[in-house]
């Protein structure tokens, strides 16, 4: 009787996994034969998050541009380097040569790009510790040089707000913002740069010299709302601009008096708790944030501020199992160089999906119909809760979407969308996607 009873169970095994088998094999044919993704090139996998089976696969082996589909793998490395409150800042006092018998501020930055970052305003503990402070402040720079973009970043780019440099203590985001009025009133905060924004009848759009922070906004028509501005700035003046800030003197540290410097004794200040940032960055898919947690977590792992070691590092001890090396040199995505495939993303989502709680993982990927750059897209049935949580990535002619999928059954499923070389809008990939996705919820 037993014998029987086992006998049975192996034949209803067998008969779901022929089951899962045909619904793959229709999944890949409708991927294949789509007339939308026949216009470009495009990979897709899909598989089970619990046992990871794969359940369908097309062209999954191949590379491709994940364009912010990066942000995942930024994401993995954070959870793993990171702790749970973000260090702001590292202070020590001094006295000594050239401080004329008065205690000197030595303070060294991290990387964390919240600090004075007006999307973080309630996580402002290290500002309000440094304005307290009754003497001067020196500036500890690092040693190794943090170059300001990413390699392959567009270079006509450094005017617009998605491409903000980067920087050991980023200030205010680097950005700034600009309310303009149709009276030709501007209100600019950080107030440090008013005077280098003016507005000029002679240009038709915001204009800023590669190498210089100033800016020139065009007229707004008499009648118009008022427009704001987010315009990124180069850090150059670092100790002017925290200096103005907090209304007291700040200087760099003499480059004669680093090697005097002990390695210990610093004090570490926290700012915002990561799972606060790790929303941004990708409900938001906020490039400042992805590259400025790399640095991050090359600081925390290495004590430099080196992405390209902590990659090479990434690859070579946490990331062993991935079925193809990802060619990986950025935080955001913003970069063609990087090229990955649909296997590598679905195994880091897999890799992500037993390492934390399911409602932490949720929350932070955006939600169908509801979060960030997915709002408009995958909305549940009214009453429902949402059913994808995936990252998007767009660049020209590029799209992606990966993530995990909560099918009618309640069974989770872990995909990747990767799409290239297609001319024109994203639309009809997006509502194609949508279509193969609400299918593929309903058959499992």
């Amino acid at each position: 009787m037993l014998r029987g009873y086992f006998i049975l169970l192996a034949v209803w095994a067998a008969l779901c996994s022929c089951g899962v088998v045909a619904r793959g094999r229709q999944i890949a044919r409708a991927v294949e034969g789509s007339s939308v993704f026949s216009k470009g090139i495009t990979g897709f996998v899909l598989l089970d998050a619990q046992t990871g089976r794969k359940i369908a696969d097309v062209y999954g082996n191949r590379y491709f541009t994940p364009a912010s589909n990066v942000k995942i793998l930024t994401l993995a490395a954070s959870l793993s380097l990171l702790p749970d409150t973000l260090p702001t800042l590292q202070i020590r006092p001094w006295e000594g040569p050239f401080t004329q018998g008065q205690s000197r501020l030595l303070i060294r930055g991290t990387g964390d790009p919240t600090f004075l970052h007006p999307r973080f305003e309630a996580w402002q503990r290290p500002f309000y510790f440094l304005r307290q402070q009754p003497g001067p402040i020196w500036l500890y720079r690092p040693s190794e040089q943090i170059q300001r973009f990413g390699p392959g970043w567009a270079w006509d780019d450094y005017e617009m707000d998605f491409q903000a440099e980067r920087g050991f203590l980023p200030l205010y985001g680097h950005l700034i913002r600009v309310y303009q009025y149709p009276s030709e009133y501007l209100e600019v905060y950080p107030a440090y740069f008013r005077d280098s924004c003016s507005i000029d009848k002679n240009v038709s759009a915001l204009t800023r010299r590669e190498r210089e922070n100033c800016w020139k906004l065009p007229m707004l028509p008499t009648g118009s709302q008022p427009k704001t501005f987010w315009i990124p700035f180069i850090p150059w003046a670092l100790p002017q601009l925290l200096a103005d800030t907090l209304g007291k003197r700040v200087e760099w540290l003499p480059d004669s008096l680093r090697p005097h410097v002990p390695p210990d004794g610093w004090q570490t200040l926290y700012g915002a708790p990561i799972d606060t940032i790790l929303r941004r960055l990708m409900h938001q898919s906020d490039n400042f944030i992805a590259e400025q947690l790399l640095l991050m977590c090359a600081r925390q792992r290495f004590g430099v501020f080196r992405i390209d070691t902590l990659i090479e590092w990434l690859l070579d001890s946490l990331w062993t199992q991935l079925p193809q090396r990802p060619r990986w040199v950025d935080g955001s995505g913003l970069s063609r160089y990087n090229l990955a495939s649909p296997q590598t993303i679905v195994h880091l989502l897999r890799q992500l999906w037993h390492e934390q709680p399911r409602q932490r993982l949720f929350n932070l990927f955006p939600a169908g119909g509801r979060d960030g750059t997915l709002a408009r897209w995958y909305a549940p049935e009214p009453g429902e809760p949402p059913w994808v949580f995936a990252k998007t990535g767009t660049l020209s002619g590029v799209h992606c979407l990966s993530g995990y999928l909560v099918a009618r059954s309640g069974r989770v499923l872990i995909f990747s969308f990767m799409h290239t070389n297609f001319i024109g809008s994203n639309e009809p990939w997006k509502r194609e996607m949508e279509r193969l996705l609400r299918a593929i919820r309903q058959r499992f």
